[in-house]
């Protein structure tokens, strides 16, 4: 019993954080809360000023004699409802104008916050649990603060103002009647946890039910080829079932919480009737103090019932809220050092020395003892099976992860001395999986360089060999490609994609495969490009086909995350050794029997 008592009090303790770190977020906008707050006071309290009013009428009309009174009573409820009309419309413009304001800083923030992760972040998250965070999870946040935030406040007056009420007109019944509602907080704890519970196992599903909604989405094409229509649909269906089950047990929990409440409140108000009617009987309490009793207690009636509803609101959000705040607490894993550098424009000098990696969920190591040396200006080919450790390799320069052992040097200075924006100014980098955005030719391009001119554009356009084609497009440099550039061929794709390297002109040049989806005269053409581009730069070029790297200054050779041999593509050759092998078994052709 012990054990239970403490896990409560420690959930209890729990959610106090979880709403005092929601409620920190509407500090900037204090002065409309506060104006909020100031109306809520006569918009919930003017219950209370109803039903003392309507008691104190009908004892003077009817058992005094003041008849005078009964055209003046009518009228001033009539004006006090007016006037709550009035401040219950400012209490909620100002209430929910700060929970959509505060929302709006808690999505801003987490997009920010994501934005600021490492690449190992989102090898480790599956988008579709991210993307659920952002738009779920913040969204059944918004939905409760829209719909209780300004309820709980002006409820909360109203409860006052009516307990104010019953106090004064019989503190003896009053002591009745709340003592049996206080009886509420029970199944409101107790079914609050299992709503709680089941909406973060729904809100889970709905991150999953994204996930495989974007896999069905992004690759139709693979789905489609291998008859998998079926298998994709059995999976969306299972989750969506898990969604279902999990979001009816919270359901069944906030469908029991109403009649339950309304059971209690029954309690109460006959137990206060046959009290006060038998002190009415025996004269103990007049006609128009049971009258504006018994009209206080059922108009505490429908703040008490409300309650569970808004707890069948709060509860799915608190889940969400420690959803969101589990992002939000989670550190970047890499940071710019306290009294980071600025990396000066130029050509570089790139020095690895020693250096060794492993994922962080992997003990196995993949690459090691990386002694790589590339002067400014000098172009280096990895080459290599594949699996063998050249993209991990290259994504190190860019920070994309920092070594496990080791140090990689820019300009005789570790990585880790420059910030991380400075560093990638100088790097522009071409994969073989570029991503170009749902957006206009032209602004997939201007992501090079965010200030570029229209002719620049052109400029940069016409030397990755894309002009011809992107003028032929129905709206030329104005047409959207669509999601991933789907509409352009993968040529058209990675051409555009070696125009934003063009346009940045950065002095560090990263090509994974920067030709490969180009067929043979337009990587020829490109190839001519980027020998330009190469010039006084500092270059790093991964490449399956060995022909495009004979003219590299130095080629590593890599093997088990390993450089097993370097340097100049005849020297290689004559070595006869790995490079030898790759080369003789890339162009070698097996002959036909006869």
């Amino acid at each position: 019993m012990k054990a239970k008592f403490k896990a409560f009090k420690a959930d209890q303790l729990m959610h106090l954080k979880l709403y005092l770190r929601l409620l920190s977020y509407i500090k900037p906008y204090w002065f409309p809360f506060l104006a909020g707050l100031i109306a809520a006071i006569p918009s919930g309290g003017m219950d209370g000023a109803i039903a003392w009013m309507a008691g104190q009428g009908l004892q003077r009309i009817f058992v005094e004699g003041h008849q005078d009174l009964i055209y003046l009573v009518p009228v001033a409820v009539l004006m006090i409802a007016l006037l709550q009309g009035v401040f219950r419309f400012l209490e909620s413009f100002c209430i929910r104008f700060v929970g959509a304001s505060a929302i709006k800083d808690l999505r801003n923030q987490l997009f920010n916050h994501l934005e600021s992760q490492s690449l190992l972040y989102f090898h480790g998250n599956s988008s579709g649990v991210l993307i659920g965070r952002l738009t779920n999870d913040v969204g059944v946040i918004e939905n409760a603060i829209a719909q209780t935030f300004q309820s709980m406040i002006s409820r909360t007056i109203t409860l006052l103002s009516l307990v104010a009420v019953l106090l004064f007109q019989s503190w003896k019944l009053s002591l009745i009647a709340l003592s049996i509602l206080s009886l509420i907080v029970v199944p409101v704890s107790i079914l609050g946890r299992r709503i709680r519970r089941s909406s973060r196992s729904g809100q889970e599903a709905v991150g999953d039910l994204v996930s495989v909604l974007s896999e069905s989405i992004q690759g139709a094409k693979i789905i489609q080829s291998f008859n998998l229509e079926q298998y994709q649909i059995g999976r969306f269906q299972k989750t969506n079932q898990t969604f279902f089950d999990n979001m009816m047990k919270a359901v069944r929990a906030e469908a029991m919480m109403s009649p339950i409440l309304a059971m209690i409140g029954a309690v109460g108000i006959a137990a206060v009737i046959w009290s006060a009617g038998y002190q009415v009987i025996h004269h103990h309490m007049n006609l128009g103090s049971l009258t504006s009793f018994v009209i206080a207690l059922l108009l505490l009636y429908a703040p008490i019932k409300n309650i569970g509803r808004i707890n069948g609101v709060l509860q799915p959000a608190l889940a969400a809220a420690s959803r969101v705040f589990e992002v939000l607490d989670e550190e970047p894993a890499l940071k710019d050092a306290p009294a980071a550098k600025t990396l000066s424009p130029g050509p570089h000098h790139i020095r690895f020395s020693h250096v060794y990696f492993r994922y962080p969920t992997s003990t196995d190591m993949v690459l090691s003892e990386i002694n790589l040396d590339i002067p400014a200006g000098r172009m280096i080919a990895l080459v290599g099976l594949s699996g063998s450790g050249k993209s991990t390799l290259v994504n190190l320069v860019p920070r994309f992860f920092d070594p496990t052992a080791g140090t990689i040097y820019i300009d005789g200075e570790p990585l880790q001395h420059y910030s991380m924006a400075s560093l990638r100014h100088e790097i522009a980098l071409v994969t073989q999986d570029n991503f170009l955005f749902n957006a206009t030719v032209e602004e997939n391009i201007r992501l090079g360089r965010l200030d570029a001119t229209r002719e620049e554009i052109e400029s940069a356009a016409k030397a990755a060999y894309a002009y011809d084609f992107v003028r032929d497009l129905p709206e030329g440099f104005a047409t959207k490609i669509g999601e991933r550039g789907v509409r352009l061929s993968g040529g058209q794709q990675q051409r555009l994609a070696i125009a934003r390297a063009f346009l940045k002109n950065a002095p560090i040049l990263i090509l994974d495969e920067a030709t490969s989806a180009l067929d043979n005269e337009s990587e020829a053409m490109v190839q001519a490009a980027l020998n330009d581009l190469m010039k006084n730069r500092t270059v790093i070029v991964i490449a399956h086909r060995l022909s495009t790297v004979r003219h590299a200054d130095e080629i590593a050779v890599m093997e088990n995350g390993r450089i097993v041999e370097s340097g100049a593509h005849s020297n290689l050759v004559k070595a006869n050794l790995v490079y030898a092998r790759l080369l003789s078994a890339q162009f070698e052709r097996p002959t036909a029997p006869a």
